[in-house]
């Protein structure tokens, strides 16, 4: 099942023998600790941040797929099979290596010459976004190119900041100053930005080395990533042995207990335990994760009118 985290991510914190002892080799099992952490996860941020864009699933990458900007992607394929048929751009792991086929091929040893290597397995790549994100707190001029919910802008009216008389006006000096109407807006978003209507995705048929289309590297928040593996660890060995869970896996999601702190009947936990970052990350002052923040409510404008405020004069 596809899933924020993928099997590769537990090899820096436990072996894959492990693993599958506490599992008893049934992944099934595996997936449903997944999506408990992630909600966990969500459960303390979502007030915050773009749970949606943060928790993103990671997919075994597939030439035959188009994927929207910022997917993450990792390679995998079967293990070579001498007595299979390959055609050009099948995929096969040989020694740890993704290789695609260039030559179709009936059954026979493998021949390095029949092949190109793109990979280690498991390594990640994302998809690439030509242009920057719209950001409703960022100055655009008439011109520049924004990407919003699976499509290109193009603004058409520069981005209205408020001087000091128009924030006595509207009678809020503390509002934002900043004032972008989104894209998308249903009202006057047709007249501020211009779209095509189609959404954009990294074409199918894309080779994952094809740099105008992707990059190697994973974009998700890897302290995230962490927390999470932390959280399935400890839930894993609970359910195998509610009371003999190793020491590490508890201190890695609770913390030790003489730096937990009880606050009018709230638990604090400290910050290098996975509940103890997901506390602070919630809050945003001490730990500021590497995550899309939620924007202001889509829409929200500021409307003119009423008594005219008088300006301040010294």
């Amino acid at each position: 099942m596809d899933s924020f985290i993928f099997y590769e991510d537990y090899a820096k914190q436990i072996q894959s023998d492990n693993l599958s002892q506490i599992l008893g080799s049934n992944l099934a099992i595996l997936d449903n600790l997944q999506s408990v952490a992630v909600e966990e996860c969500m459960s303390y941020l979502r007030q915050k941040y773009d749970t949606v864009k943060a928790f993103a699933n990671i997919v075994q990458w597939n030439r035959a797929f188009s994927y929207y900007p910022g997917t993450n992607v990792y390679l995998n394929a079967d293990a070579y099979d001498a007595s299979a048929v390959y055609n050009v751009n099948d995929l096969a792991l040989q020694d740890g290596i993704i290789y695609q086929c260039t030559v179709d091929q009936t059954a026979q040893p493998f021949d390095i010459s029949s092949w190109d290597s793109i990979g280690q397995q498991y390594t990640i790549y994302h998809a690439l976004n030509p242009t920057p994100t719209f950001d409703s707190g960022q100055i655009y001029s008439a011109g520049d190119w924004v990407y919003w919910n699976n499509q290109y802008y193009r603004c058409l009216i520069s981005t209205n900041i408020l001087g000091h008389d128009d924030l006595l006006e509207i009678n809020d000096a503390g509002t934002n100053r900043i004032i972008n109407i989104f894209p998308d807006d249903s009202v006057l978003g047709p007249q501020y930005w211009m779209s095509d209507g189609d959404d954009y995705t990294v074409p199918a048929n894309m080779e994952i080395s094809d740099s105008d289309y992707w990059a190697m590297g994973d974009t998700r928040d890897q302290k995230l990533v962490e927390t999470c593996v932390n959280i399935i660890l400890y839930k894993a060995h609970m359910r195998v042995s509610p009371r003999n869970v190793p020491e590490v896996r508890e201190v890695n999601y609770l913390g030790q207990k003489e730096d937990r702190i009880s606050s009018n009947g709230r638990v604090i936990y400290p910050t290098y335990s996975a509940l103890g970052w997901l506390q602070a990350a919630a809050i945003g002052t001490d730990i500021t994760p590497h995550l899309s923040t939620i924007q202001p409510t889509q829409g929200l404008s500021i409307r003119y009118g009423g008594n005219q405020k008088l300006t301040n004069q010294y």
